[in-house]
């Protein structure tokens, strides 16, 4: 589960690096087009991903599609439509915040897992998980800037509302349903064969992901609009050399072999034991944006600057580190 984290923190600088290229390509805003140029950049970039992934798994693994019966099926495609929404906003919300930025606020999956999975049950959460929500949204003031140290005292940013981005906002949004999702693979995964999960959880996600954007599409959002297969369109930018060697990455990497092991081992933990875990992904994501930024760019002709530590990154993090650790804390017998 260590490595599984590891490569979904490298999937951080890679999708926001693949974000740039698509608004070069379409010579839209580096922020995007509004939401709907957002939307439908996360759709086209998760949908490629996860049909190369899907396509590599029938080719590596064909054993396991064989597997998969009605129950997983159908339990894939719940676990995957719950990721695909938490995906969409995440890879959204990368276009206006740095990735180590996004890491660790999705790491509040962490706080918001238990008291989800306490709220499903009909109980109440724990006094110290409600405790480390509390601190969570410190880190995240912290994180995002909305709270400063000027002149020795901490105080409130004079901008506080305007150091929250959209970003922001849609990636705290998407932890609510990768909280879902964790939840899912935890029961399920405890009553089926959770490997056989992956083959439906890919084939909802990539399915999902060109239904939207043939929606935005279909509604002319701006740059979304723009020919598929045309001289210009969204086509024949995938298949450049610059933009197709990270998607490959990820299909390959973040995605086949991550996700195949999350289905595999996370069943074996407790969903509180995984959420501990999952505190590693935002340091690997922060460590693989801190200097992989600068080949992303010198392979994909984009401008991209390695991510600098900040006190900011530091302190926040922390915060929200100790804010995982405090929600987590077992009690006493």
């Amino acid at each position: 589960m260590i490595a599984v984290n590891a490569l979904w923190g490298l999937s951080f600088p890679i999708v926001k690096a693949l974000n740039l290229q698509v608004a070069d390509h379409f010579d839209a805003p580096e922020n995007g087009n509004g939401f709907g140029m957002l939307a439908g950049t996360s759709a086209w970039v998760i949908g490629v991903r996860f049909l190369l992934a899907m396509v590599l798994l029938l080719f590596f693994c064909r054993p396991l599609v064989a597997s998969v019966r009605w129950p997983h099926l159908l339990s894939g495609a719940a676990i995957g439509a719950m990721f695909f929404f938490g995906l969409l906003l995440q890879v959204a919300g990368l276009a206006s915040i740095p990735a180590s930025r996004s890491g660790f606020l999705t790491s509040l999956v962490v706080v918001w897992t238990p008291v989800m999975a306490t709220l499903w049950q009909r109980r109440l959460p724990r006094r110290k998980t409600i405790i480390g929500a509390a601190v969570s949204i410190l880190g995240v003031s912290v994180l995002t800037g909305m709270i400063t140290v000027e002149a020795g005292r901490i105080q409130v940013a004079d901008d506080a509302l305007s150091q929250w981005r959209l970003g922001d906002s849609l990636t705290s949004i998407a932890v609510f349903f990768f909280s879902i999702q964790i939840i899912l693979v935890d029961s399920l995964g405890k009553r089926f064969e959770s490997t056989a999960f992956t083959p439906s959880m890919f084939a909802t996600t990539g399915l999902l992901a060109f239904t939207v954007f043939a929606g935005l599409h279909w509604i002319d959002l701006g740059p979304v609009s723009h020919s598929v297969g045309g001289p210009e369109g969204w086509l024949p930018m995938t298949f450049q050399l610059r933009f197709i060697l990270p998607i490959i990455v990820l299909s390959l990497f973040s995605t086949l072999i991550a996700f195949f092991w999350m289905n595999r081992y996370q069943p074996v933990l407790t969903a509180g034991q995984a959420a501990v875990v999952y505190t590693l992904e935002p340091l690997f994501a922060s460590t693989w944006a801190m200097f992989l930024p600068a080949w992303l760019s010198m392979l994909g002709q984009i401008r991209y600057e390695n991510e600098i530590v900040t006190w900011q990154l530091i302190v926040g993090g922390a915060i929200l580190i100790l804010a995982n650790g405090v929600a987590l804390w077992p009690d006493r017998k």
